[in-house]
């Protein structure tokens, strides 16, 4: 069922010359857009945000970046590259903030592969990226460093750590000699006029944050925020210069941690689902009244289903989802229990991921015979693996990537896109169990529980992958 109408352009003008209307500006209430969400948790939601809603956000980051204490003066000279789609409610956030100052908008070319020669053809004054993109720059750095001569290389390396350390002790400056004879070239990468980065969309790494903190000569802003209430409900002030969260509650929002107890997240530990709540949320979902409900309580809190955690100094980060759903680097959302069920028909499977990596990794418990029995059966490239003890065969990358291989296969079958395949694995002999504390009394995987058992495992997984 469709809940509107398509008209061709020729009839709506007809319309209009036979039917003329005063010209009525828009009441806050009234609605600005319909932001529909991604749709990998099931049936994409149309987001009904109001006018409203929307500027309530806009001022939120005009407070943050303009008034006391940052006092970040814009312009007319302003030029903000945009290049995410505007189905994306942080992309209407930050044109029409722009617009409110006076600045410009360039919109990129349309091919992705040309965003670098974009962006300094423009050279913006203003750029929003997401996760994934800084991540891309940071490896684009470090690998065309790693082609200098020695004396580039330790040039660059000292600058690095000298500008790493002044970050550390609180000190964030674009004006020292480093800027001036290193990161200047790697500003340049952006055009050269850069005065402030944002991002948001999925948390970034401290050592990516860092880095494009003291690299591009300006300031970069993270923030947290969804669909619903207008994408930027926290944001970190550029006097902060720590790393591993998302800033604190922008000046629209209430924000509070509340119970998940199937979770072991308890809101007296600072640790809790959050909520948000404040001029910038949604209306409503279009056509379902009863999510609508179930998302936003009686009293106007909006349940995210994200975990979060108040950190010391006021910021928030963001721990786990309350729904067993993991949000990569890139901004995708994938759904573990999903994955394990199609690689589960094979093996027991514990999928990982995190959200400032862009892939997923495995634990896997095998029965021994049976690896031994399909390399048995694989290239006599192989087959030296079956002299090896139990631990050793296990461990051996070429067995962990013959299981791999074995498993991607059967998912692809099964109709798994390629971001939902594992890219390494792990493999174990230690089984899941309910009295192990591993599983639920019905069998359910207790996520939280093998993600900390895990956690080192994960942790060299991921090492062994470069991430892309």
């Amino acid at each position: 069922e469709l809940f509107f109408q398509v008209w061709e352009f020729d009839e709506i003008l007809a319309r209009g010359t036979l039917y003329p209307r005063e010209n009525r500006p828009p009441a806050p209430t009234d609605v600005y857009v319909i932001c529909h969400t991604s749709g990998t948790t099931g049936r994409p939601k149309g987001v009904q945000t109001t006018h409203q809603n929307l500027l309530a956000a806009v001022g939120g980051l005009y407070s943050q970046w303009c008034c006391t204490p940052n006092n970040i003066s814009f312009n007319s000279a302003e030029v903000y590259f945009s290049f995410l789609s505007l189905a994306h409610i942080y992309e209407h956030l930050i044109q029409n903030f722009i617009c409110y100052v006076g600045g410009r908008v360039g919109i990129y070319s349309g091919d992705v592969t040309r965003l670098l020669p974009d962006i300094q053809l423009l050279r913006p004054t203003v750029i929003a990226l997401v996760p994934r993109l800084l991540n891309k720059f940071y490896e684009s750095v470090h690998a065309r460093m790693a082609t200098q001569s020695l004396l580039v290389r330790m040039l660059f390396g000292i600058a690095k750590w000298w500008k790493l350390r002044m970050l550390a002790n609180g000190e964030m400056r674009f004006d020292t000699i480093w800027d001036r004879i290193v990161f200047s070239k790697i500003s340049s990468m952006l055009g050269g006029r850069i005065r402030l980065l944002t991002t948001g969309g999925a948390p970034v790494s401290p050592e990516v944050k860092n880095f494009t903190r003291i690299a591009y000569g300006a300031p970069l802003f993270e923030g947290y925020g969804q669909t619903e209430c207008g994408a930027a409900g926290t944001l970190n002030l550029p006097c902060d210069t720590t790393a591993g969260h998302v800033g604190g509650p922008a000046p629209w929002a209430q924000i509070k941690l509340i119970d998940a107890p199937e979770l072991g997240y308890y809101a007296r530990e600072d640790k809790g689902e959050v909520c948000f709540r404040g001029a910038a949320v949604m209306s409503g979902y279009l056509g379902d009244a009863s999510l609508t409900l179930k998302t936003v309580d009686a009293e106007g809190w909006l349940h995210t289903g994200d975990i979060g955690h108040w950190l010391p100094n006021g910021s928030l980060a963001i721990i786990d989802r309350k729904n067993a759903f993991f949000k990569l680097a890139q901004g995708d959302f994938v759904a573990p229990e999903l994955i394990e069920n199609v690689y589960g028909q094979s093996q027991l499977i514990f999928i990982a991921g995190r959200t400032t990596r862009s892939f997923l990794v495995a634990v896997i418990v095998v029965n021994v015979a049976a690896v031994k029995t399909a390399l048995s059966n694989a290239n006599e490239k192989l087959h030296p693996l079956l002299a090896l003890t139990e631990c050793q065969l296990l461990e051996a990358k070429e067995t962990r990537d013959f299981v791999l291989c074995e498993l991607n296969a059967l998912a692809k079958g099964k109709g798994l896109t390629p971001i939902e395949l594992a890219r390494n694995v792990h493999l174990t002999t230690e089984e899941f169990t309910a009295e192990g504390g591993f599983l639920t009394s019905t069998l359910k995987i207790r996520r939280h529980v093998l993600t900390k058992h895990y956690e080192e495992v994960i942790d060299m997984l991921y090492s062994e992958v470069k991430s892309t």
